[in-house]
């Protein structure tokens, strides 16, 4: 098979158990392939990421430096006045006569200084215990994304041997639904770790859209109970009748809360039920407030790892994440996409008996008569883009195809650039309504590329689709005019949000 564009290693594979003639005579086996591809290469752009965890968050680092440093500064200062005393009292010969008041003076600033010195020694052990166990968890925290990452593609790798194998169509589409659930929680797991970055970094800005909370619970149950039937589970959905399910509030985020919790729900529940409820509490000045739990009958929790369990890269105990795996990070994600909705997470567990989490929202209702919205955005669903002319900015040929029919299911009018100086030309010569632009590319990156067009361009949106989560490479992308960013594996709802946004304001 003759394509330079396909992953090293897996064209070493499929050079060993294929020949020419199979592949290019069974278009949907060299779509896959090219798929598969693909899946290499995000694996091993993702591998960087993954090594970060072993070190500290870099804005963490940045204010351990900071206050390092003005313990430092403090220190000087406190030096430089036992200096100033001491040459005050020394005389014009430079023989030192010291009364009782200067003696007590100079006294103070000795004991001030050794207290000072001591303080700075018990935060610095302190810090260095704290980094030391915060090492030691993101250590643990490699090891097990290491084992989560390689189980779906063993998965992925193993089905696609036995599929070459077999040779046979009946073996493609009785593996294609397996090979989905691996991918399917590949992608769940890399977008918790990216989505954990941004939370670290303080980029989750809430969207404010009227949607249909009974659906999109819905929707969720719907797209989990596969995952359920793994462990022989059941989900179902319980909800008080005097609930009102037009709300305004952000569905990704809210999806992304109840998705984790009724993740870790089926993870710890084998032959069970897992329960939604929903129940109303109140209706105040035209804000619903209500319940929701999700209730299971598995291991239970021990409630003195409570707090545990919300540390990031940590779970209830060492033998947890061999027994039945996760990144530790569902549940870390959960309560802090909570805190920015002003609501957190509670608690009932009884060991061997099962868990309920729950958590109480306080949001807007939706009036349908509302003259301001219309009334097909009772809930978010993907909108029609027809019209919008966008250039994408992207020099991977196979991202370019999959962003490519991804869009043109919007009737987006796409027009590509393969990196950020061609970029720069097709922007000085034609009109687009929005930029979507990676930063890491050859010739010029999307740093330079943006910088270029912001030059003679202020108003056309800008929105980075990159793979980078670092705290500084995302501020120093909003810093040079990029509006907002959406990080790979991207999600095309939250695409299609986005664009929406900017297109339709």
């Amino acid at each position: 098979m003759a394509d330079n564009n396909l992953n090293r290693n897996l064209k070493r594979q499929i050079n060993k158990f294929l020949s020419d003639e199979i592949i290019d005579n069974n278009p949907s086996i060299r779509t896959f392939i090219q798929a598969v591809s693909q899946s290499y290469e995000n694996y091993e752009k993702d591998v960087e990421l993954f090594e970060q965890s072993i070190r500290l968050n870099d804005l963490e680092f940045y204010k351990i430096n900071a206050k390092i440093k003005d313990q430092l500064e403090k220190k000087k200062r406190i030096q430089a006045e036992l200096i100033q005393s001491i040459k005050l009292l020394s005389n014009n010969n430079s023989s030192l006569e010291l009364g009782v008041d200067n003696l007590t003076e100079l006294l103070q600033i000795l004991h001030n200084e050794i207290e000072f010195k001591k303080v700075v020694e018990e935060q610095l052990i302190l810090s260095k215990s704290n980094a030391e166990i915060a090492n030691e968890a993101k250590s643990d925290f490699l090891s097990i994304m290491s084992h989560e990452i390689r189980t779906p593609l063993n998965g992925i790798i193993g089905l696609i041997y036995i599929m070459e194998k077999e040779r046979t169509i009946e073996s493609f589409n009785e593996n294609l639904d397996v090979l989905k659930i691996s991918a399917q929680n590949l992608f769940l797991l890399l977008n918790n770790i990216l989505d954990f970055n941004k939370i670290e970094s303080g980029k989750i800005d809430l969207e404010k859209i009227p949607f249909n909370f009974k659906d999109l619970v819905s929707e969720i149950v719907s797209s989990l109970k596969l995952k359920a039937l793994e462990n022989h589970n059941k989900i179902e959905i319980i909800i008080d009748d005097n609930f009102i399910t037009n709300i305004v509030s952000d569905p990704l985020r809210i999806s992304q809360i109840i998705t984790n919790l009724v993740l870790n729900a089926i993870k710890f529940t084998k032959n069970g039920l897992i329960q939604v409820k929903i129940d109303q509490i109140d209706q105040i000045n035209n804000h619903s407030v209500f319940k929701v739990q999700i209730i299971d009958n598995g291991i239970g929790i021990d409630l003195e790892k409570f707090n545990l369990i919300f540390q990031k890269f940590a779970q209830a105990d060492t033998k947890t994440s061999r027994q039945f795996g996760g990144s530790g990070l569902g549940l870390v994600i959960a309560k802090n996409l909570l805190n920015l909705l002003h609501s957190d997470i509670e608690l009932e567990s009884k060991i061997g008996l099962g868990s309920n989490f729950s958590f109480i929202l306080n949001l807007p209702i939706f009036n349908k008569d509302s003259e301001s919205l219309n009334d097909n955005s009772i809930e978010y669903k993907e909108q029609n883009l027809e019209g919008l002319r966008l250039l994408l900015v992207e020099d991977n040929l196979i991202n370019v195809k999959i962003a490519e029919k991804v869009l043109k299911q919007w009737d987006v009018e796409v027009d590509v650039a393969l990196n950020g100086l061609i970029a720069v030309e097709k922007h000085r010569v034609n009109t687009y309504d929005i930029i979507l632009m990676d930063l890491s590319m050859p010739v010029m990156d999307g740093y330079e590329a943006t910088i270029n067009i912001r030059s003679t361009d202020s108003s056309t949106p800008i929105i980075a689709l990159t793979a980078s989560t670092s705290y500084l490479s995302l501020e120093k992308a909003m810093q040079i005019g990029i509006n907002e960013y959406i990080t790979k594996p991207f999600n095309p709802r939250e695409l299609n949000l986005k664009l929406s946004k900017h297109y339709f304001h």
